[in-house]
């Protein structure tokens, strides 16, 4: 063989191998993970529960008056999944559910509930006065370069409380995917919103764009449009396995989901309004009766129940006597939600909140909406795909062996990678 074809064959043998540790690298950063620990400052009490359910209805109560009539156009053709990034949650007491992002130039660090039951992102200012905001981080324009003024008013009201400031325009950092010329909500008042005790310091909602008071672009839809993620596709694992401090809380995917998180196959159903997270069921049942059939749902990281229309929330405390006895757990019926053919059951143990020796139904209602929405106890069972490109939701068992399973697939890229670069060694 000839120096020139000897010479020739070792590039294209070169180019072969360092195509090969791309697409390999490429793959390894697709598990892209950022950890936080979970906060232990949530106990879970029948009073907690209370007040979690006036926040839902505050929360819902708002957003229903911001549903315009036109709902937004989604984003068009998706693509197969593909490399995605992954954000580490924390867990309260199967509660609270939050992660780390960042604003501004240099960057400043905020804890955020990912909140697929809202679409405005808002945390509190430097500026504001209010008591909850001096719990929390608050953004400063001042120390950030790439701070761009805005100007614009915004408030949220949640009936007997409210957030209200000034629009402001930042870079927003997260998972390590930083968001060009993000518009959100800088707080400069804080009254009766229930965040000085909470473990977050402000809201990333992750809904449709027609809910976004202000006609604020929320962060996932400038993610897809900046080609920051591979689809416009985000998924929620949400550990609900114990109560240590340090514990590990679940993971939010942008881009795609992870099969190593969930068993089976996800199970789609199209989404049915374009403003929250909603879709049809087939049925609900809870044992043997039928509570209701082609029942509407909204799937919401933002709150642990499950919130059911008055009238089949009186007939689930008929059938249970009233009153939840915590020694009658166990002869309790079974919660099923039939989505697309597919039962998905929630057993009595998960459905009981059960706290100091007494026992508090999980299930409750909200006036004024005559929809279900499922929370944590749902999504904690159950892996869960917001697929935007194709508006539809998809649904899974959760893999007890996820934690173990990430870890095994960052161990083979490393493996993948090394067994790569020796044999592009050996060649030469």
């Amino acid at each position: 063989m000839t120096s020139s074809s000897s010479s020739s064959s070792t590039q294209v043998k070169a180019l072969a191998w360092l195509t090969l540790l791309g697409l390999v690298a490429g793959a390894c950063a697709a598990l892209h993970r950022i950890p936080v620990r979970r906060s232990g400052k949530y106990v879970r009490t029948q009073q907690s529960l209370i007040a979690e359910r006036e926040h839902v209805w505050r929360k819902y109560n708002l957003l229903q008056s911001n549903v315009s009539s036109n709902t937004s156009s989604s984003s068009s053709n998706t693509t197969t999944a593909g490399n995605y990034t992954v954000e580490t949650l924390s867990n309260v007491l199967n509660l609270q559910y939050f992660g780390n992002i960042s604003i501004g130039t240099p960057p400043q660090y905020f804890l955020v509930q990912f909140d697929t039951g809202s679409s405005n992102l808002w945390i509190p200012s430097v500026n504001c006065m209010s008591v909850d905001c001096y719990y929390h981080r608050m953004y400063s324009s001042a120390a950030s370069t790439t701070y761009q003024a805005n100007g614009s008013a915004f408030s949220i009201t949640y009936g007997s409380g409210s957030v209200a400031g000034t629009l402001s325009t930042d870079v927003v950092t997260v998972a390590g995917l930083k968001i060009v010329a993000q518009t959100f909500g800088e707080a400069t008042t804080e009254t009766g919103t229930s965040m000085q005790g909470a473990s977050f310091d402000g809201i990333f909602g992750m809904a449709y764009s027609s809910l976004a008071v202000d006609g604020v672009q929320p962060p996932f839809y400038n993610l897809w449009s900046q080609k920051l993620v591979d689809a416009p596709v985000f998924s929620f694992y949400l550990a609900n396995n114990g109560t240590s401090e340090a514990s590990y809380g679940g993971e939010l995917i942008l881009g795609g989901s992870d099969a190593s998180l969930y068993a089976g196959k996800l199970v789609y159903a199209p989404v049915s309004s374009q403003t929250y997270w909603q879709f049809q069921m087939d049925a609900v049942t809870l044992g043997g009766t039928t509570l209701c059939t082609y029942c509407q749902a909204v799937a919401d990281t933002g709150t642990s129940l499950l919130i059911a229309p008055y009238a089949i929330y009186e007939k689930i405390l008929t059938m249970l006597n009233q009153r939840v006895n915590c020694a009658d757990i166990a002869a309790m019926p079974t919660l099923t939600f039939t989505i697309s053919g597919v039962p998905f059951q929630i057993p009595p143990s998960a459905y009981i909140v059960s706290s100091d020796g007494s026992c508090t139904l999980g299930i409750q209602y909200i006036q004024g909406v005559d929809f279900w929405i499922l929370g944590d106890i749902f999504i904690g069972r159950y892996y869960t795909e917001f697929d935007l490109g194709n508006n539809r939701l998809g649904f899974a068992s959760t893999n007890s062996g996820s934690v173990l399973g990430a870890d095994i697939w960052k161990i083979c890229c490393l493996v993948a990678l090394l067994g790569l670069w020796k044999l592009f060694n050996l060649q030469n």
